[in-house]
C-alpha cells in the first residue's frame, strides 16, 4: 500500500506488514505492538497453528514469540546422527512449509477485515520467496509494506546470530540447488549425510541473506517503505511507531 505521510496519518486504522530477514526485528515489534493493543498476525504462528498442526510433532507453547516446533519440523539437512534430514525429506517439508505460507497469506486478508484494532502482519523471512503474485499483491493492498533494512552494524548482529545459533531456513528450490552443491564440491562431499547440518546453515545464510535483499526492496517499492532496522529499536509506544513510519513517507 503505497500512501502518503498525510494519508498514512488520516487513516483511523494502520495495517502493516513488517518484512526482512529473520532477525531483523519484525517479531520483536510485533509482539510489542500487541502489548499496546494491537491484532499480531504472526504468519509462523498460523503456519504452525492452523496449517501444519497435524504434522508438527508438539505444538505445545507455539506462539508468535515461539515458533520451536515448527523450526524442528522444517529441520536441516544432513547427518542423521546429528538431527539432520536426507534430500527427500527436507525437500518434502519445504514444500509443505511453502504451501502452508501460502494458504496463511491468504487467510490474513480475512482476518484483517474482521479485526477493528491497528494490523500489524508479522511475516516470515520467506515471504520475499512467495512465487504467487496474486497473494503479494493483495497483501500489498490490503497493508502497508514496511521493510526492515539492516545497516551494516545490524547485518553484522544477524549473520553473527546466524553463526552463534544456526536455525532452520526455508529455501527456494533452485538456490537450494545450486548452493548445495557448491557445498558438497567445497567439502568434497559425495553424501548428504556426511553433511553437519549446522555447518551448511552457518554458510549459506550470508548467501540466503545476500540473495533476498534486492526481493524485499523490490516488495517496498511496489507496496510500501524501506527503513532502517536500527529506526525501531528504542521503540516506546504505538504512536513512536506510527510516527517512525510517517516521518519516512512523502509529503504527496
Amino acid at each position: 500500500m503505497k500512501l502518503t505521510k498525510q494519508e498514512f496519518i488520516k487513516q483511523p486504522r494502520k495495517a502493516i506488514t513488517l518484512i526482512g530477514m529473520s532477525g531483523a526485528g519484525k517479531t520483536y515489534i510485533s509482539c510489542q505492538l500487541e502489548k499496546w493493543g494491537w491484532y499480531n498476525y504472526s504468519c509462523d504462528y498460523v503456519i504452525g497453528a492452523d496449517y501444519l498442526k497435524d504434522e508438527l510433532q508438539n505444538t505445545n507453547g507455539l506462539s508468535a514469540e515461539n515458533i520451536g516446533a515448527l523450526s524442528v519440523y522444517l529441520g536441516k539437512l544432513g547427518k542423521p546422527s546429528l538431527g539432520g534430514f536426507d534430500l527427500e525429506l527436507f525437500k518434502q517439508r519445504q514444500k509443505s512449509y511453502y504451501d502452508a505460507e501460502v494458504e496463511a497469506l491468504y487467510a490474513m486478508g480475512e482476518t484483517l477485515n474482521k479485526t477493528q484494532e491497528h494490523f500489524v502482519h508479522d511475516s516470515t523471512g520467506s515471504l520475499c520467496e512467495i512465487q504467487d503474485e496474486a497473494v503479494l499483491k493483495q497483501i500489498g493492498e490490503q497493508t502497508m509494506f514496511v521493510y526492515l533494512k539492516t545497516g551494516e552494524t545490524e547485518e553484522r548482529e544477524v549473520l553473527q546470530r546466524a553463526r552463534d545459533y544456526p536455525k532452520p531456513l526455508f529455501f527456494p528450490p533452485q538456490f537450494l540447488s545450486e548452493k548445495l552443491n557448491e557445498y558438497m564440491t567445497e567439502n568434497h562431499h559425495s553424501e548428504i549425510e556426511e553433511i553437519v547440518p549446522d555447518d551448511f546453515s552457518r554458510w549459506v545464510f550470508p548467501l540466503l541473506f545476500e540473495a533476498r535483499k534486492p526481493k524485499y526492496q523490490r516488495l517496498a517499492d511496489l507496496y510500501g517503505v524501506t527503513i532502517s532496522s536500527d529506526a525501531f529499536k528504542t521503540l516506546q509506544s504505538s504512536d513512536s511507531f506510527i510516527d517512525i513510519i510517517a516521518s519516512h513517507l512523502d509529503d504527496a
